[in-house]
């Protein structure tokens, strides 16, 4: 009965005391000493404490403490103030910053199968709810879609923040991290190590061991491949963004809830300026443009002369991602620009 009231209490920290699997997730991820911890550890901006302080108030042994502040940091639950010298901790500020941090961080718990199963039930029967009512009432997107960077390298309305080469140039440091929400659903074959970090981020990312630092020409390359592969890249909806996701309709935490519940897709992601264009005389009809898109913009139509069909693009569909591009052999597809560039904010 202890033991559950500690669970219970982190998923109530968490915001969602009323969850039949948050519980579920923390028991399988710490121990009950380890929970106590969490419940303890400030929320920035409350100043961060020591593991001496923590041991004081829960009454425990500094060693004990230290030793658990370090496993928590590597399962994505306790956050040092400063990565190196981690003296002074805090604990996680809201669920999408734990579902990202212990699902990049699955390798260090003990039974990893289980917390990702127990991560999927969540979201199937709880959260992809929640977060469909939630997106359904906001009032501006948070995301924006940045087309693949070698669909649009020529385009003379090309701008450095649309363009990765330029955005991914900013950047002191980078790290490559699995995608959390690929590694939960798996409902794909698509490549997982294809999330940026940038910065603090990386730092955090490389000081926990869950992702790796990349260089400049390594992340661009990541792009690229992600692209190909048929993700769509995106950033945060102003100009000088900080995160970054390579992002499926199969996995993604967004794009399955608003696809189950009838959510637009324009309540998370604004389109990028450009729209994919079909050379119907180029066009072979081969159809990997459809299997490429992830918002079933693409259709195969008659076309009057031809005895082939032909891919078409529904325009009101196409957020310009560019994926389409990428696996067209005979360069039917061409990206043009159709916005101003007042249609990406400069700030929020």
């Amino acid at each position: 009965m202890v033991t559950y009231t500690v669970y219970q209490q982190l998923a109530a920290r968490l915001g969602h005391g009323h969850s039949a699997y948050l519980p579920q997730i923390m028991e399988c991820a710490v121990s009950p000493r380890q929970g106590r911890i969490v419940v303890e550890l400030p929320v920035a901006p409350a100043p961060a404490v020591t593991a001496e302080e923590l041991a004081v108030k829960l009454d425990l042994k500094s060693e004990e403490v230290r030793n658990d502040l370090e496993d928590l940091f590597r399962k994505g639950l306790a956050f040092p103030r400063n990565f190196q010298d981690r003296r002074e901790w805090r604990g996680p500020r809201s669920l999408n910053q734990i579902h990202d941090s212990m699902l990049c961080g699955f390798r260090a718990f003990s039974e990893q199968s289980r917390l990702i199963e127990l991560w999927r039930a969540y979201d199937e029967k709880e959260r992809y709810a929640i977060l469909a009512k939630d997106r359904a009432e906001r009032p501006e997107p948070v995301w924006r879609v940045v087309p693949a960077w070698r669909s649009v390298m020529d385009n003379p309305h090309l701008q450095p923040w649309e363009d990765w080469r330029e955005i991914l140039r900013g950047f002191h440091l980078i790290s490559a991290i699995p995608c959390p929400c690929r590694i939960k659903v798996q409902a794909c074959q698509r490549p997982v190590e294809v999330c940026l970090d940038f910065d603090r981020a990386a730092e955090y990312d490389i000081a926990s061991v869950h992702g790796r630092k990349v260089s400049y020409e390594e992340a661009v390359q990541i792009m690229d491949d992600a692209a190909k592969a048929g993700l769509v890249g995106q950033a945060r909806n102003v100009r000088m963004t900080t995160s970054q996701c390579n992002c499926c309709a199969d996995c993604c935490v967004e794009f399955v809830p608003l696809n189950r519940y009838g959510v637009p897709l324009s309540q998370v992601w604004a389109k990028s300026r450009f729209e994919a264009r079909i050379e119907k005389d180029l066009c072979t009809g081969c159809q990997n443009c459809i299997d490429q898109c992830n918002f079933n913009a693409i259709s195969i139509v008659p076309v009057p002369g031809s005895k082939r069909l032909k891919a078409q693009i529904n325009a009101e569909d196409c957020f310009g991602c560019g994926c389409c591009y990428m696996v067209c052999e005979p360069q039917a597809i061409a990206m043009e620009c159709f916005h101003p560039e007042a249609h990406v904010p400069e700030v929020v």
